[in-house]
């Protein structure tokens, strides 16, 4: 292991004096925590930790190599390579929707702060001075305690630190106007502009290169909430004023970096007035990279076989996210009298009678097999497996995107069951199923003489979903013999096969998460996982990386960049 994440994990327990925790920390106990979860925990402990003691240098390694591990797993994009550019004064001034710690080759960064500069305390917090505090590990909030000495910073001015493990050389910490009462004053208007003024005059002074380059967040937009329309004219204003009043400024490029779509609209509209910079406009989006990507398109070239392994998350970068609400309430419409307002809210849902069951299911599987179209990133998968000369898909979604999108039905295994075919409640025996579309026509059931039942015992019949023990495996059987036998084949005839899992998270991680590690364990010539996802997605093991890589990162642009 490259991190004695235990280590760790023992040390901050035992100094955070946490009883449940400390009752639970002993070397073995941990060492059975699935590896997001010890993670979890140190990020967790660290964000609560005060600085008035330092970390033991032993240990503030240990935890160092995690994070830059952590942050080398996350796709990078340059500031060289953004294409959605303007002209103001001297400078370039940039417009990135992104996580600002992945951006590469800035001199400094803008962090959000509070008045005592010592980061977020709040785990559950999603700011960004959480965020940056986070990628930059303990040494920023060190830094900062041993700069402020317990004093307070004055809104609208600016301290600078390094950036520790980011990939920005600096991080410059400013402190914006809290709103009350949604009511802005010209006072406050005033202070927000002192943020953007005070960071680029501290940058300024820096004796550290000739073209710096500066990516601010969007102060105080969040929880101190100004107004998201007045916050974006004060930047660019005050950008734009300071780059006319030092026309012999070191600072070349400006990078105004949204999170939300919202946000970006907004600039979009307030720098319409800027001519665009059309020496770096590209017909491409602006390019990722990231040394793992590279790794994992080497094993994918040098192997026989490939494993698509596939979660949740897959089908959420496409849209299908069980978790949104938006979602439920744009294709749901009829079924938000039920007080349901996910996807993820159906399951194990007491419906209150058979017929609202079954009304929902055949709406469900008629607005995914019937009326969901084809979807790019499958498309991609698709040619991706097509290059190799033994292939299958195992998925947990019960969405059928692969055989939509063309994948052989065959080569496909749904291992949690699907929406397309009914069986018997009583799983009376193994060919007591049908296909779904025999209710698609049906819709909506109004009596109960409506609901299908099995042709061999007269049960009533249910949804082919792992919803309790009478799930009936037989239905795939085809299916898992076809995927067993490749297995075999690829470990009797000594064959390479890589694993590309997507989106695969904790929900039930025995069902794909845990056999692919187990493979790549036990099998290390002949098979290596890449891990590609976000949150419990993106983690793995830390003593078993040699075979393994993770991408943590967007899927969708992931798979894009596999196959470029």
């Amino acid at each position: 292991m490259f991190v004695d994440i235990i280590e760790i994990l023992q040390f901050l327990i035992k100094e955070s004096n946490n009883a449940h925790l400390k009752s639970h920390c002993s070397r073995s106990t941990l060492s059975q925590m699935e590896s997001y979860n010890q993670q979890e925990i140190i990020r967790i402990l660290l964000c609560e930790r005060y600085p008035n003691t330092p970390l033991p240098e032993e240990i503030n390694s240990e935890i160092n190599k995690l994070i830059r591990w952590q942050n080398d797993n996350k796709l990078h994009t340059s500031v060289q390579s953004l294409t959605n550019n303007y002209n103001m004064a001297n400078a370039t001034v940039s417009l990135w929707k992104g996580d600002i710690t992945t951006l590469t080759d800035v001199t400094a960064i803008v962090n959000a702060a509070n008045s005592t500069l010592l980061g977020c305390f709040q785990p559950r917090h999603k700011c960004i001075d959480n965020v940056i505090h986070i990628a930059a590990g303990p040494d920023l909030r060190q830094a900062c305690y041993n700069l402020m000495q317990s004093k307070s910073e004055p809104t609208g001015s600016a301290k600078i630190t390094p950036g520790f493990n980011l990939p920005a050389k600096y991080v410059i910490h400013t402190v914006g106007p809290i709103i009350h009462n949604e009511s802005v004053t010209k006072r406050e208007q005033e202070q927000l502009a002192s943020c953007y003024q005070s960071s680029l005059e501290a940058l300024e002074m820096l004796n550290d290169e000739k073209d710096k380059s500066i990516a601010f967040c969007c102060v105080s937009t969040g929880l101190f909430a100004f107004p998201k329309e007045l916050a974006s004219t004060i930047a660019i204003n005050t950008v734009h004023d300071y780059l006319k009043t030092h026309p012999n400024s070191t600072i070349k490029h400006i990078v105004f970096n949204v999170f939300s779509n919202e946000d970006k609209e907004v600039y979009e509209n307030n720098l319409q007035v800027l001519p665009r910079d059309s020496s770096q406009i590209s017909l491409e989006s602006d390019a990722p990279t990231n040394l793992n990507l590279d790794k994992a398109k080497a094993w994918l070239q040098e192997a026989d076989c490939l494993i698509i392994s596939a979660g949740a998350g897959l089908s959420a970068s496409e849209g299908l996210d069980y978790s949104s609400k938006a979602l439920f309430q744009r294709e749901y419409n009829p079924f938000l009298k039920y007080g349901i307002t996910s996807l993820y809210g159906t399951i194990g849902f007491p419906w209150p009678s058979k017929l609202d069951f079954w009304n929902f299911f055949i709406y469900h599987y008629t607005n995914l097999y019937k009326k969901w179209g084809p979807n790019d990133t499958y498309q991609k998968l698709l040619g991706l497996l097509m290059q190799f000369e033994d292939s299958f898909v195992i998925t947990s979604n019960a969405d059928g995107f692969f055989v939509k999108n063309g994948f052989e039905k065959d080569r496909v295994l749904t291992v949690q069951g699907n929406y397309a075919n009914i069986q018997c409640s009583k799983n009376c025996r193994p060919d007591a199923y049908r296909s779904m579309d025999e209710m698609v026509d049906k819709y909506p059931l109004t009596s109960k003489d409506q609901i299908p039942r099995c042709h061999y015992c007269g049960s009533e019949m249910t949804m082919f979903l792992r919803m309790g023990n009478y799930f009936n495996s037989a239905i795939v059987k085809n299916e898992r013999n076809n995927y067993n036998e490749m297995l075999n084949r690829i470990i009797n005839t000594n064959k390479k096969a890589v694993i590309l899992e997507l989106g695969v998270g904790l929900n039930t991680p025995s069902v794909l998460r845990w056999p692919n590690e187990d493979k790549v364990e036990r099998y290390p010539a002949n098979f290596k996982l890449i891990r590609v996802g976000m949150g419990p997605s993106s983690t793995v093991p830390l003593d078993n990386i040699e075979n393994t890589v993770v991408i943590n990162g967007d899927i969708k642009k992931v798979v894009q960049l596999l196959n470029k």
